[in-house]
């Protein structure tokens, strides 16, 4: 069989299966909101208050909750059907956005509506994380979890890219407050979509075990794991420092570029184009190579992120910010939860993933002293200096360290499955 035709075969088989079907358009257009609401929200909050940390503290309140919950977020996955944890979740964040759309529109907004909003849905999209990832471990055999995971990581990079222009376009021709009820609607159609999934496999937590004790035992299955130490480590580091450019790229934009909503929607195109390019290679890469390719990518995003941080005319920037995503989006994320997914036992498999899910978590809490420091040091060495952070961890984390994974140890595991 072709290069070619194996590679569609794979995809195929997985697209196949129904429920899979479901969740994949379901995951897609909850991709396609929460990859838009900080766009539309960040231009909200430049409008009332004109100020790049505004932004960052309203990201910083966002993110807050959402790293501080992901620990009990793993716990409910491991313990409660997950299609109700996701169906809860895409209801109540698009009643929030919803809310906050009829403030605008009423020309009733303040900036603490949007303190309270940011706040909340930190609360609840960190309880949807590690069910939404997890979930996928539950649809498809492991060996096809890396092209499930690829697909599922195309469709959100479809909306991401989608998203934000559109999104754009409506501000530039409607108002924030229009933006803000499509953001709503796709949200509440995810949830419709996620309660076509069957039942899914339950691993249930042990008879009489408290939630702490829960914590404990992913914590001590992770240090006890060294692969899955060292990926946990190094994507957190992506996430807190490499992608915390990403939800003030709004405020960047304004001040580096002069470009309005429409712009920045523009280069979020870019990005969404560059993420689902990233995620279109992963089903052409190898069980075998699936570490080394995660380390390559996180090279090749540190050099990309900071072309990105030092271009000042427009189509440059959207070239590297295309190459970001590639990269970053669409390869390290997807890598990560791939090794996530196939080097952890199913009884504690949500626990290890609501710990890898501090990535995204992170990135909303960099946001603001990345916001800070840019006030003082400008954009171009405020992120530089996160991607830099971002490298040297991964460096020592996979190279200097004593007790780093060995490269043999992957491929190991995955010729005894």
């Amino acid at each position: 069989m072709s290069g070619f035709a194996a590679y569609r075969g794979r995809l195929v088989a997985v697209w196949l299966q129904r429920d899979y079907r479901w969740f994949w358009i379901g995951s897609s257009l909850q991709g396609l909101g929460q990859g838009t609401q900080f766009m539309v929200i960040g231009w909200l909050v430049l409008l009332v208050t004109d100020s790049s940390a505004q932004l960052g503290l309203v990201i910083l309140l966002y993110g807050a909750p959402n790293v501080a919950l992901l620990l009990v977020a793993g716990v409910l996955a491991d313990g409660i059907d997950r299609r109700y944890i996701l169906m809860a979740t895409q209801a109540i964040v698009g009643g929030v956005i919803a809310a906050l759309a009829f403030l605008t529109i009423a020309d009733l907004v303040a900036i603490w509506h949007v303190y309270a909003a940011a706040f909340f849905m930190g609360v609840v999209q960190s309880l949807s994380m590690p069910a939404r990832m997890t979930m996928i471990g539950d649809l498809v055999e492991e060996r096809s979890v890396l092209d499930a995971v690829a697909m599922q990581s195309m469709g959100v990079h479809a909306g991401r890219m989608v998203g934000p222009p559109v999104a754009g376009a409506i501000i530039e021709v409607w108002s924030v407050g229009a933006s803000l009820a499509a953001i709503a609607g796709c949200y509440l159609v995810s949830m419709a979509c996620i309660a076509k999934v069957g039942p899914l496999p339950r691993w249930s937590k042990p008879a009489g075990q408290s939630v702490f004790k829960n914590f404990a035992d992913g914590l001590v299955y992770i240090k006890r794991s060294p692969m899955v130490l060292t990926v946990i480590i190094i994507t957190c580091a992506f996430g807190g420092f490499g992608m915390s450019h990403m939800q003030v790229v709004p405020a960047m934009a304004k001040d580096v570029l002069g470009t309005g909503a429409g712009g920045i929607g523009l280069l979020f195109l870019g990005s969404g184009l560059g993420s689902l390019a990233g995620s279109l290679l992963l089903p052409a890469i190898s069980r075998v190579h699936v570490y080394r390719a995660l380390l390559l990518s996180l090279l090749v995003f540190t050099v990309m992120l900071t072309l990105f941080a030092w271009s000042n005319w427009f189509w440059a920037t959207f070239l590297f910010f295309t190459l970001v995503g590639v990269t970053g989006v669409g390869m390290v994320w997807p890598l990560a939860t791939t090794m996530i997914q196939t080097e952890t036992s199913a009884e504690v498999r949500g626990r290890v993933m609501g710990m890898l899910q501090f990535t995204p978590g992170f990135h909303f809490l960099g946001a603001f002293p990345l916001a800070l420091a840019a006030g003082q040091l400008g954009w171009e060495v405020a992120i530089t200096g996160a991607a830099g952070l971002s490298l040297a961890t991964t460096v020592w984390f996979t190279l200097v360290r004593r007790g780093k994974p060995k490269f043999s140890r992957q491929e190991a595991a995955v010729t005894q499955t």
